[in-house]
């Protein structure tokens, strides 16, 4: 019997962005390089379609766009799990990826309905109307549109948080939310400039973890893993050379991944702590602060 994923679970597939937000939770405002080709991952991921029922893919980064395989991302992940497909993006780079409405239009649910969407996450409300426009330009004849203005809210949104929304003639639907302001992220800067891990209570820092309590698992590099940080920490690592003690550093890499040659003995007790906490926990921040302004700006397009 498969496993299902009630909840979204989240493929992230490149470092790369081109907006510097402060506290990124995943280091994207620092020069984080790499992004993921779908082809090196495929047969993996056909494999773990072998295992696991997934209901709600959100594809993300880094900025997904800047991938130059987005489209085949989006394709192949569909063939797979066909289930509803969103890519997370800040709508400034719509048009990257040539044939990436295209795949979207062809995501089809069970009724024939299209199913694939992009939501867009606002970093600067000045850039409203340029994203707004983007979007349109992006789409299809329009549909239905809801928010034209900054404060209008529509009837597709799940929280509080929405701007606008549009449905195109294909089914396809774009929605913008607002998110100017993160908690402090994992990686900081300490006194002498150089990047650091947080030094907290595990347990503190979980309980008032968005990841943990919007179970945001994430498939990286065909492995699965409890959290985007987790993954990315060793990772980040690599490239700058974090100021952490040599203990603190065989944490850091001693978490391992879900993989799928792990099926079907290890995966279920991993699944079965899968929301508790962990020691690697420690590196990310207890939530003291609310509402940390981003103040964003744009930095180069091209991955690397």
């Amino acid at each position: 019997m498969k496993y299902t994923f009630e909840n979204k679970v989240e493929f992230y597939i490149t470092n790369v962005c081109n907006l510097t937000c402060e506290n990124c939770n995943r280091f994207n405002n620092h020069r984080f390089t790499g992004w993921q080709r779908w082809s090196d991952y495929a047969d993996t991921y056909r494999r773990w379609g072998e295992y696991v029922n997934l209901k709600n893919i959100v594809i993300l980064g880094g900025e997904p766009t800047l991938n130059p395989t987005l489209s085949e991302w989006v394709v192949g992940l569909n063939d797979i799990f066909k289930c509803n497909i969103q890519i997370l993006s800040n709508g400034l780079q719509l048009k990257a990826n040539p044939d990436l409405y295209s795949a979207l239009a062809n995501i089809k649910s069970d009724n024939g309905m299209a199913c694939g969407n992009i939501e867009i996450s606002l970093h600067n409300l000045d850039h409203f109307d340029q994203i707004r426009n983007s979007v349109k330009s992006f789409l299809q004849p329009i549909n239905e549109e809801y928010g034209t203005a900054i404060n209008v809210a529509h009837k597709y949104n799940s929280d509080n948080h929405a701007l606008y929304a549009v449905r195109d003639v294909n089914n396809v639907l774009v929605r913008m939310h607002l998110a100017n302001s993160f908690h402090d992220a994992a990686v900081y800067r300490n006194s002498q400039g150089q990047f650091a891990l947080r030094d907290s209570d595990p347990i503190q820092a979980h309980s008032g973890c968005g990841f943990a309590q919007y179970k945001c698992y994430h498939f990286i590099r065909g492995q699965l893993y409890k959290c985007g940080p987790v993954a990315l920490m060793p990772e980040f690592d690599q490239q700058h050379n974090l100021a952490i003690s040599d203990q603190d550093r065989l944490l850091l890499n001693s978490y391992q991944p879900l993989t799928v040659d792990d099926w079907p003995g290890p995966a279920v007790d991993w699944l079965a702590r899968l929301d508790d906490p962990i020691a690697q926990c420690k590196f990310c921040p207890t939530i003291t602060k609310q509402n940390i302004t981003i103040y964003p700006t744009v930095k180069g397009s091209n991955a690397s």
